[in-house]
């Protein structure tokens, strides 16, 4: 049986704050390296958590870190129950299944990743071979009852496992290649990098019409437009929304805005778009994303919507919480020359 220990017990006085509960798409910056240990069978999983978050955690078995980053992976490897233990730095959040899957499959009582610095290396005023130099990285492998013994016989502090086991049992470490993408969030820079690697983009498209007919209210992005004459529907037929939620909830796989709000339900009979609007929000918050651009085109004979386009724009920029959204008009030849229609391309990203 194999265990992983997850250390997250820094206070983030580097970067400002506790990165490790640092959300990117939706996640915790610790929940990428749990997923990556689970997707590998590990289902013992220990998280080594500040003193003040241990019972903020549910469903995973949480332990206090300690005074220095050895205390903290000793209280976790304590904590664990494998014969082997990953242990892994919650702030390499980036570390890929194939890394972790090397490590975890290398024979070796411990066994570290490592890579060669790609730059010139200067120590103590003198430039060193680079060629003879390795940086290294987690996870790091390490027999559970070995390493249980190096720290308890350890006279002074080491910085990793590796530097422990061979400074007190004088086991030599087992080195496998490691990823430069395995980076160490540690700055800010290094935060804005991480997240830029795990944004997701879609580009989602959404059409809508209906037919008008007089005697209706006419809305349009949640705007009332004019009482003359109106959209056919069983809500309040506003196509611009209607074409939004329905590339939005397509998009994420939960089916189009019929199968969501159908018409034979009579909670929606005569409703606001609006309240589609909202729920599908909560429905892309959920899976972890963003609307960063609308583009919208309404294809309508009268009246002309110049009046109303900035109201309609930030009526939108409310409802979808977006920034940027181009609204063009269109009211030239048709073929549907008694119905209003909307095209809408939504980009959402993680």
């Amino acid at each position: 049986m194999v265990s992983a220990v997850i250390l997250a017990g820094g206070r983030g006085n580097r970067v400002g704050f506790k990165k490790q509960f640092f959300r990117v798409g939706g996640r915790r910056i610790l929940e990428f390296s749990v997923e990556v240990f689970k997707s590998l069978g590990i289902e013992d999983i220990v998280l080594v958590l500040p003193k003040e978050d241990v019972g903020k955690f549910d469903g995973f078995r949480v332990v206090e870190g300690g005074k220095e980053r050895m205390d903290s992976v000793y209280n976790g490897v304590l904590a664990s129950r494998g014969e082997y233990v990953l242990i892994h730095d919650s702030a390499r959040a980036n570390l890929s299944i194939n890394l972790a899957k090397r490590v975890l499959e290398t024979e070796g009582d411990c066994v570290i990743p490592v890579i060669k610095p790609s730059d010139s290396v200067i120590f103590d005023g003198d430039y060193l071979d680079r060629e003879r130099v390795f940086l290294v990285q987690t996870p790091q492998k390490v027999k559970r009852e070995l390493f249980l013994e190096a720290y308890s016989k350890a006279d002074k502090i080491y910085p990793d496992e590796g530097s422990l086991m061979k400074g007190v049992l004088g086991i030599e470490p087992t080195f496998v290649e490691g990823e430069r993408w395995n980076f160490k969030i540690t700055y800010p820079d290094d935060l804005e990098v991480f997240g830029k690697l795990k944004m997701e983009s879609l580009n989602l498209f959404g059409y809508d019409i209906h037919r008008l007919e007089d005697g209706r209210k006419l809305f349009l992005g949640g705007v009332l437009i004019t009482e003359e004459f109106g959209a056919i529907g069983h809500s309040d037929g506003d196509v611009i929304i209607h074409a939004i939620v329905d590339a939005l909830l397509s998009g994420l796989g939960y089916g189009d805005i019929g199968t969501n709000f159908p018409d034979t339900d009579p909670r929606w009979k005569d409703v606001k778009s609006e309240v589609f609007a909202r729920k599908t929000m909560e429905i892309l918050k959920e899976e972890g994303y963003s609307i960063t651009f609308l583009d919208i085109t309404v294809i309508l004979q009268r009246p002309k919507l110049a009046p109303y386009r900035e109201e309609i724009t930030e009526n939108l920029k409310r409802l979808f919480e977006v920034d940027r959204i181009s609204l063009k008009a269109k009211s030239g030849n048709t073929f549907f020359e008694d119905a209003v229609q909307c095209y809408a391309l939504v980009r959402i990203e993680r």
